[in-house]
């Protein structure tokens, strides 16, 4: 079911984004510190939300990078300590008399 309702989301936003770029076919220029070019504006405006899209996931990825290596640190504190207690258990109690 999940994988019907992503295939009509897809279908909507290109058709959307096909609509838009049939609309929008005007020329914008764009100008760099070296050069200048002109592209129609909504490949200018598709690929802006690319490149946005783009940097978000690597900024996602970094900060999951981060967490992963936090999470196997934590998970072998838990072990060690796990460990720890299981051969504390093991040891017979003495009495001090």
């Amino acid at each position: 079911m999940q994988r019907i309702i992503t295939i009509i989301i897809f279908v909507i936003v290109f058709a959307a984004g096909a609509a838009f770029s049939a609309i929008n076919n005007g020329p914008v220029e764009l100008n760099y510190y070296l050069s200048s070019i002109t592209l129609p504006i909504s490949l200018v405006v598709i690929t802006s939300i690319v490149t946005g899209i783009v940097l978000g996931a690597l900024a996602i990825f970094i900060i999951t990078l981060g967490l992963r290596y936090e999470n196997r640190r934590l998970h072998k504190r838990v072990a060690v300590s796990e460990q720890e207690i299981n051969s504390l258990r093991i040891l017979p109690i003495k009495d001090a008399n």
